[in-house]
């Protein structure tokens, strides 16, 4: 029997009555049926019509994914600023203070958000993400439960905690879903749509806790979240797999088992091969991302001070609408204000897709920051409508309607939405497949403020009245309106000299199916 020596091609052989006929295998043509090719470099990758990568899924499989995840996302933010309400109808019912109340209630839950937003992004990208929504969902509809049924301090303290840490998929992972699913000019919208739902369930959040507790008690805020998001649970199953590396690797597994192809070797980024190596890449690579990613700090603390705002005002507004003759319920009706603010977020968007438009014209690629004007908008609007609110309440405007400091409101919710939409979107798009990672640092930093800002607007309106400590937060926002020039000056060229985004480039192209005309 002949064999042709080939390293890479194997051999059939079929023996007649007269002869030995060799038959050789297609290497190239067996892959194909996989959807599979080699590169340049004899590693194997997608071919750039595959159908089982994500990039290349039905519209159909694309919007259903899509759907569920961004729903338990937007669900499991409104409950995130449900604090506020319980800890005040609970406080007497478990003899805790105030301070004591928003602790277990709203700092418990950024605390456990924090911490699953530093460890859950890496593991996604080794473990897939389909598997982290699942557990997720599961635990929050569970600890959810104990918050609202068993009646002790020490539930109201697990259970918020644990229901945070299960927040910190849909917070963190969705970003890299989304990477994994559509392409940037895709994508855009699709990033559009889940920070202005993001923002927008923050502000629900109140109305919903305040008209719960007052229909049927604080712990069906929390019996209700159980059982929304077990519903979400079983719809999760329907959602599948999307990290490319993942899918690769089970291909790749597939053809070892259904054919006699060899040296089938790839480019496999999140391969953990044992517990050590687990540790660095879910927790070290993070911490070290964090620390060292001069565009990860920056971001951070500007979008972590944006957001913030929303949780403060979880406690503050009640207080001012109080005092302007609104009910308890009623006082939370205010929120809708910043709901409306975050839907002009749409008009900056025009703007960045008429830069995509000429840049296309001129065959130029596009870069992150080409897409972050929005944000130079963002900050004066966030200080203006800081300031109006602050000197249009009571004491100092006692005769002024209602109107006027809740249109301030508006701009606020403008510019939490686009500094959170910019920022985010930017991070995405600098660091690719590794944007989960890149957000472990945006998660830690932007839950610790917003679990914290409750407690700072107990303090600051009691301790002064509404319009001094109005003032206070207006002055602090006048500050940051230097951030956007100081982000457009100094990003791109902290983006090029990062090796970890440079690294994330490199990944993207190597695992990818396409060339994406907006990335250099």
């Amino acid at each position: 029997m002949v064999q042709e020596a080939n390293d890479i091609h194997d051999s059939v052989y079929q023996k007649n009555a007269s002869n030995v006929v060799v038959i050789k295998v297609d290497e190239e043509a067996d892959l194909a049926q996989y959807g599979l090719r080699r590169g340049i470099d004899g590693l194997v990758i997608w071919q750039s019509d595959c159908k089982t990568h994500p990039r290349n899924w039905s519209t159909k499989r694309k919007t259903f994914d899509t759907t569920v995840i961004i729903l338990f996302e937007l669900y499991t933010t409104i409950i995130s600023t449900t604090g506020s309400v319980a800890a005040a109808e609970a406080a007497s019912e478990y003899g805790f203070s105030r301070q004591e109340s928003l602790v277990g209630f709203t700092l418990m839950y950024q605390l456990g958000q924090a911490l699953g937003g530093f460890l859950i992004p890496p593991l996604s990208e080794i473990l897939g993400r389909r598997m982290l929504y699942l557990v997720s969902c599961a635990a929050f509809s569970v600890f959810s439960l104990i918050t609202g049924v068993v009646r002790s301090p020490g539930s109201v303290y697990i259970g918020r905690f644990v229901a945070g840490l299960a927040s910190a998929v849909p917070s963190v992972v969705i970003a890299g879903s989304v990477e994994d699913i559509f392409n940037t000019r895709r994508r855009v919208w699709i990033i559009v749509l889940w920070n202005a739902g993001t923002t927008i369930g923050l502000c629900f959040g109140p109305i919903y806790a305040a008209y719960i507790s007052e229909a049927a008690g604080w712990q069906w805020i929390y019996n209700s979240a159980a059982i929304v998001t077990a519903a979400l649970f079983v719809a999760l199953f329907g959602v599948k797999e999307s990290r490319p590396s993942i899918l690769l690797g089970a291909i790749i597994n597939q053809i070892k088992k259904e054919t006699t192809i060899r040296h089938l070797e790839w480019h496999n980024p999140d391969e953990a091969r044992d517990w050590k190596a687990l540790v660095r890449v879910s927790i070290v690579r993070p911490g070290k991302i964090l620390f060292t990613e001069p565009l990860v700090i920056m971001v951070a603390l500007i979008s972590a001070s944006s957001w913030g705002m929303i949780y403060l005002f979880t406690e503050s507004l009640t207080v001012v609408y109080l005092s302007l003759g609104f009910t308890q319920t009623q006082a939370s009706l205010p929120f809708l204000a910043i709901a409306v603010g975050v839907l002009f977020t749409f008009l900056p968007r025009l703007w960045d897709m008429k830069a995509v438009r000429d840049r296309q014209r001129q065959k130029v690629p596009i870069q992150p920051e080409d897409k972050i004007t929005g944000f130079s908008f963002a900050a004066p609007a966030q200080a203006i409508g800081l300031a109006w609110f602050a000197w249009t309440i009571p004491p100092a405007a006692n005769n002024i309607h209602w109107i006027v400091p809740t249109s301030a409101l508006v701009l606020v919710g403008f510019a939490v939405n686009e500094t959170a939409h910019t920022l985010s979107g930017y991070l995405a798009d600098s660091y690719l497949l590794y944007s989960a990672s890149a957000f472990s640092g945006l998660a830690v930093v932007r839950a610790i403020a917003s679990g914290l800002m409750p407690l700072i607007a107990h303090e600051l309106y009691t301790r002064l009245n509404a319009n001094i400590a109005g003032s206070v937060l207006a002055a602090l926002a006048a500050v940051f309106c230097v951030t956007p020039w100081i982000f457009f000056k100094f990003s791109k060229r902290l983006r090029q000299r990062s090796p970890f985004a440079r690294f994330s480039l490199e990944t993207h192209y190597r695992t990818n199916i396409e060339e994406d005309p907006f990335m250099l």
